[in-house]
């Protein structure tokens, strides 16, 4: 219904997004430096998003501070359909609870308009380990108490907040080992040092197929098209899902109608058949759906991971 409903109204919104600020170049503001996914994604949408608009896309970089460098410029730009943040969970959620003060509100300083992908986390183990699946992992962290030893990519990360969730929800303790990146979490994952770790599947899959990790469960609603053999936690028994995931935001007080046509863009994009399945490849999920839809998606993950961040008492500073 949604697909058809962009197909309908995207002449009518392509106008509206012509017409404002048409001798403008639109910009994406990207909080990490160049190279990486969340990067490589955002120039492909730019580059599919210049095609459709006539309207030159660039992506610019703007990494430091945990995001923090990015969103305040973003936050401070004028309000004119011209600047745009790719948000993450850290930006949009998680600094709020990790830092006592932010230089920008996640809340006040933009209007959600639309997301873009996400990939879901998922379990992993080293490739020969003996685990085969959730339910062993559990009842081997059950037989070693607290010193099961989880790794993360670092504290305060949604991988570290996904796997204090699972295991409270699973009855488990853990010895949390945090590391600086995913790359140091995955040696030592494969060194034997940890025994499991939550990862983007974006990250892992690569891995999984070449037999280096193995995938006991996918934090999602369903299960990945690209790997359809791993089951989800929640048919293992265990209701988590988690991901990390990006979308645009503009700053605060960007006309609505810029929005709605910037959404109806996005989408068009998100929609396409060669994009998804080039997501696909990489364990990446597009996220198509109204400026409304993305702002629940936004409240929902507050609501999630903000009580996650206190109960840990986790903090940035």
């Amino acid at each position: 219904m949604y697909k058809h409903f962009i197909k309908l109204n995207i002449l009518v919104f392509m106008c509206c997004l012509h017409s404002a600020n048409a001798q403008e170049t639109t910009r994406l503001v990207v909080p990490f430096a160049p190279g990486g996914p969340t990067d490589q994604i955002t120039r492909l949408i730019a580059l599919e998003l210049t095609k459709l608009t006539g309207k030159t896309s660039v992506v610019e970089n703007k990494p430091g501070a945990g995001g923090t460098i990015a969103a305040q410029y973003v936050a401070k730009a004028k309000p004119d359909g011209s600047v745009y943040l790719v948000g993450s969970p850290s930006v949009l959620v998680i600094n709020q609870g990790l830092q006592k003060t932010l230089p920008y509100d996640p809340q006040k300083d933009f209007v959600p308009v639309s997301g873009m992908t996400r990939s879901p986390l998922i379990v992993i183990v080293k490739g020969d380990s003996a685990l085969e699946s959730v339910q062993q992992l559990v009842a081997r962290a059950k037989t070693l108490k607290n010193l099961m030893p989880m790794g993360s990519a670092g504290n305060g990360t949604i991988p570290h907040l996904a796997g204090t969730y699972f295991n409270q929800q699973a009855g488990i303790s853990a010895l949390h080992v945090p590391f600086n990146g995913v790359a140091p979490a995955l040696l030592s994952l494969l060194s034997g040092d940890t025994i499991y770790m939550f990862d983007t599947l974006s990250t892992s899959i690569e891995n999984i197929k070449a037999g280096k990790v193995k995938g006991l469960g996918i934090a999602s609603d369903k299960r990945f098209s690209g790997l359809p053999e791993i089951a989800t936690l929640a048919e293992q028994g265990y209701a988590v899902q988690a991901s990390s995931w990006f979308g645009l935001v503009a700053p605060a007080k960007t006309p609505q109608a810029t929005v709605v046509a910037m959404n109806q863009a996005i989408n068009s994009i998100l929609i396409s058949t060669d994009f998804s399945n080039k997501m696909v490849a990489m364990g990446i999920e597009t996220m198509p759906g109204s400026v409304d839809q993305f702002a629940a998606f936004i409240e929902a993950e507050r609501a999630r991971w903000l009580p996650e961040v206190t109960r840990l008492n986790l903090s940035a500073e």
